[in-house]
């Protein structure tokens, strides 16, 4: 098993595909802006939504483990989001 600064320090084109699902929480008055938003970040998509609750699901792809957290981080600094929750992450590391 790796540890994380071999993740830390790994070349970003080695093989690796990391990808989460997370659900942000927006003010329903802003849901449009958010969503133009998220579609403009690279590898990023919104799979689903609920208008009336400002609830978004979004997938988020890289092949850099770090990459996904700044990204998360990003999706938190957008006007009118409330909240960012990670919901499930899969990887798949080559050795």
């Amino acid at each position: 098993m790796r540890n994380v600064s071999d993740k830390l320090n790994h070349s970003q084109h080695d093989g690796n595909w990391y990808v989460c699902s997370l659900v942000v929480q927006v003010r329903p008055e802003k849901l449009a802006q958010v969503k133009t938003a998220l579609n403009t970040m690279p590898y990023t998509e919104v799979h689903g939504e609920k208008a009336e609750e400002g609830k978004l699901v979004v997938v988020l792809e890289a092949d850099f483990q770090p990459a996904l957290v700044e990204r998360m981080e990003s999706i938190k600094d957008i006007d009118g989001v409330i909240v960012v929750s990670l919901i499930y992450s899969q990887q798949d590391e080559k050795l």
